[in-house]
């Protein structure tokens, strides 16, 4: 299968019933008029990680899918190291695009009723029996997952883990804590067919170009072009920007979107 099919009918059902009422009172927090982006990977209960991140930015927007920009293709290599290719499921923190960073105003609306009570039954949801390990990306995941009653079991199994985001500003911080995760996660890990584990460790001093990895295929919607999930390959603009970059590909899509209506 080379696309992704979309969510089956249980999954379909429960992103339907997201509180999304909740995060449209906000719009000072929440860039709305982009929509909601629900996930990326398996939701057919063979995932066997299960990653939660922060929030979609403006790759994710074009893609409908979670962590596909430069965050999702530094994720995507870490689980190229794990030997995973596909059997893994990656949902965010919230479900829109927020202003600024995770604070305390977000934590706070994290904690509404509908929001938490939603938020836990998607990872109910997402923890079916093949489910062998979680990770959380960042402090948003970190609230995420204190908050979720589900992971008190992966947690006394020492099958939960917290990492630092993956566009963290400190190179040599965010990879120590990469290798820690690494080195414990990986023999907890059923590797994919024909996949081969690399756990060395990452050098501190940043990422290097082999240490991304392209988001497949499989885990983006029908049709979408070759060079997607590669690269950072969409730009939001500045309110009073003048215009785009220079894109360093031949075209180019001014997308605006209209108020109201995500």
């Amino acid at each position: 299968m080379r696309w992704d099919p979309g969510p089956p009918p249980s999954f379909a059902t429960l992103f339907e019933q997201a509180p999304l009422a909740s995060y449209q009172a906000l719009p000072a927090k929440f860039r709305l008029e982009w929509g909601p982006i629900y996930y990326r990977g398996r939701l057919d209960g063979s995932a066997r990680l299960l990653i939660v991140g922060q929030d979609p930015s403006a790759d994710e927007n074009l893609v409908r899918r979670a962590m596909v920009g430069t965050a999702g293709q530094r994720v995507q290599g870490l689980l190229r190291k794990l030997g995973l290719d596909h059997g893994y499921v990656i949902v965010n923190a919230s479900l829109y695009s927020i202003y600024g960073q995770f604070d305390a105003e977000m934590a706070g609306f994290m904690d509404q009723a509908a929001v938490r009570a939603w938020r836990n039954r998607l990872l109910d949801q997402l923890a079916q029996p093949g489910l062998q390990a979680v990770v959380g990306f960042g402090k948003a995941a970190a609230k995420v997952l204190d908050d979720w009653p589900g992971a008190a079991a992966f947690k006394a199994a020492q099958r939960l883990f917290q990492a630092q985001h993956p566009t963290a500003r400190a190179p040599a911080a965010l990879l120590k804590s990469w290798n820690q995760t690494l080195a414990a996660l990986a023999p907890l890990l059923t590797p994919d067919p024909g996949v081969t584990p690399d756990p060395s460790p990452y050098p501190l001093s940043g990422f290097r170009e082999q240490d991304l990895a392209r988001v497949p295929a499989a885990d983006l919607p029908f049709g979408m072009p070759a060079w997607l999930g590669q690269g950072d390959m969409a730009t939001r603009l500045i309110k009073g920007q003048a215009k785009l970059k220079t894109p360093a590909a031949n075209a180019a899509i001014l997308w605006t979107a209209q108020a109201d209506q995500g």
